[in-house]
């Protein structure tokens, strides 16, 4: 999967947006080659050395990490075809500006001489549209099976669906046999707003907000993408939740003409007499609203999903106590559940990397500061060990004083119906 991830980032890479995978097998599901076509900008004949000249090395090390459009960095994308085919035939066709024409020529590698290459069949390109198609055969490992399966079709919805959404507008395309690949069963949440801030000279701006929440994880870490007015990604930027302790793989897009002049300049001495940089207030006005969005975001995803789950999973493998079936127990038992979702509603990291004994251990602890005059002490341990919001700290303060009342009496060995 890895190997021919690596082969349609090279035709992204390349400038393409219509990029189709084929294969034809014969009756026992045996497929004899590979193609992959795309309509980028084709391998020009002057940098070819650059592009083939040595295993593990690339021309496109070292560009800039911040955009998406040049993914190859690992210089060994054109090489992965070696996993799984012994032969490849780049057929390519490029604008040549010394000539002002398109040329074509074929660059062949054979798996046991990776290193080596050649070019052959030049010639004027009998079409005026640049693009590649690479060729393996002698393949080795897969069947046609190995493309249909339901497992790569979903990876290449991870792998790809975050890129193809980013270029939506532009109509990007991944086919496999001429049929475009869907991707929309894997948005677990998606929604568009339209946001509008103003500048120091009372100019409005207008930004059309696009939030993504991804079922699993994808191709990408998770950023902000941020577009022009023709639909093409200029920037990215982290977003601040890279390293949470949920699963809550998201993505947000931000499409505005603000950023037809934006130079990606991190100093502030070089702010331009026109167009914007990332210090420009507006673009500082922005970030912190999509920071706003994405936290909320995240609150909703913890308490409406992860945080289920991990009560599910406490209850499923005996992690909370054992209650007397009694309505004071029953309630106590419930109050422990909800003081439990809410600490985790607010920072789930407390609750991760444990094992079954450290969890019943804290689960245990909590319990039995619930059931004491001591319960409120819960609060001023969470406050030593993370930074709460007043939001937040209220919600755990009013959870813990409104049960205050039904917390005195003690564990028992009996099983309650929960």
């Amino acid at each position: 999967m890895d190997a021919v991830s690596e082969l349609i980032w090279n035709g992204f890479d390349a400038g393409a947006s219509e990029i189709d995978i084929r294969f034809n097998p014969n009756e026992i599901d045996y497929i004899d080659e590979l193609t992959i076509t795309d309509n980028g900008s084709g391998i020009n004949l002057s940098t070819l050395s650059d592009t083939f000249g040595s295993f593990l090395d690339s021309a496109k090390r070292g560009l800039s990490q911040r955009s998406s459009y040049v993914r190859g960095k690992k210089g060994k994308g054109r090489f992965s075809f070696i996993a799984f085919a012994n032969a490849a035939v780049w057929s390519t066709v490029f604008y040549d500006t010394s000539t002002e024409k398109c040329l074509a020529y074929d660059v062949l590698i054979d798996a046991n001489d990776k290193d080596h290459y050649n070019d052959e069949n030049k010639r004027i390109a009998e079409t005026d549209q640049t693009g590649t198609t690479l060729k393996l055969s002698n393949l080795h490992g897969v069947t046609a099976y190995s493309f249909q399966s339901e497992a790569f079709i979903n990876y290449l919805k991870y792998e790809f669906g975050w890129f193809l959404l980013l270029n939506s507008k532009k109509e990007y395309t991944l086919s496999l046999n001429g049929i475009p690949l869907e991707y929309d069963d894997i948005l677990g949440d998606h929604e568009v707003t339209d946001n509008s801030i103003k500048d120091i000279n009372g100019a409005a701006y207008r930004f059309t907000i696009t939030y993504v929440r991804w079922n699993q994880q994808i191709g990408d870490k998770f950023y902000y993408y941020f577009l022009n007015g023709e639909k093409k990604e200029i920037f990215k930027q982290l977003t601040s939740f890279n390293n949470n302790a949920i699963n809550f793989y998201h993505s947000i897009y931000v499409e505005s003409d603000f950023f037809d002049e934006f130079t990606n300049s991190d100093n502030e001495a070089s702010e331009p007499i026109f167009g914007h940089t990332p210090n420009s207030p507006v673009f500082k006005s922005l970030v912190r609203e999509l920071q706003k969005m994405i936290n909320l975001k995240q609150k909703e995803f913890v308490r409406m999903n992860a945080a289920e789950l991990l009560i599910s999973r406490y209850k499923t493998n005996g992690i909370f106590p054992r209650f007397e079936n009694t309505t004071a127990e029953k309630e106590k038992y419930k109050d422990l559940v909800e003081v439990v979702r809410e600490m985790y509603c607010i920072q789930p990291r407390i609750f991760k990397g444990l094992n079954e004994t450290q969890e019943r251990t804290m689960i245990g602890f909590i319990s039995l500061l619930l059931s004491s005059d001591d319960r409120g002490n819960i609060l001023s341990v969470l406050e030593g060990i993370i930074n709460i919001s007043n939001e937040e700290r209220d919600n755990l303060s009013t959870l813990l004083m409104s049960n205050r009342a039904g917390s005195a009496s003690s564990f028992s060995s009996k099983n309650v119906d929960r």
